[in-house]
């Protein structure tokens, strides 16, 4: 049912729903009465389940990449700490900035504005 579930072409859908009737048929009737417009991603009507990840998501999870093997409270404590961590360096970084940019930000700026000739 989970290969089903994210599947993105009907194609592949129906041959996984196929492989589950055969299988176990209380199991497909009850998927089919759960309605595949809530768990299927080929049949959501829009992106209910952002399929399309952030970068925020692609960098936390290839930091997890290898701490998802831990218990689920080690696991939990991992999170916490690499956010507070995160979190308490960036709170630190923006105490010293000079600018309402990041300073990476600003040189770029200045850059581009030295390119323009708008600086004496």
């Amino acid at each position: 049912m989970d290969k089903a579930a994210r599947t993105y072409t009907e194609f592949e859908y129906n041959r996984h729903m196929e492989e589950l009737r055969n299988l176990h048929q209380n199991a497909y009737d009850y998927v089919i009465d759960a309605s595949p417009y809530k768990w299927s991603r080929v049949h959501c009507p829009k992106r209910r389940y952002r399929v399309m990840t952030t970068n925020a998501a692609e960098c936390i999870n290839s930091c997890l990449k290898f701490s998802r093997q831990l218990p689920m409270l080690s696991l939990a404590e991992f999170i916490r700490n690499m956010l507070q961590r995160w979190f308490h360096d960036r709170y630190r970084a923006t105490q010293t900035m000079h600018h309402q940019l990041t300073d990476a930000a600003h040189l770029v700026l200045l850059k581009l504005v030295e390119k323009c000739g708008f600086l004496p």
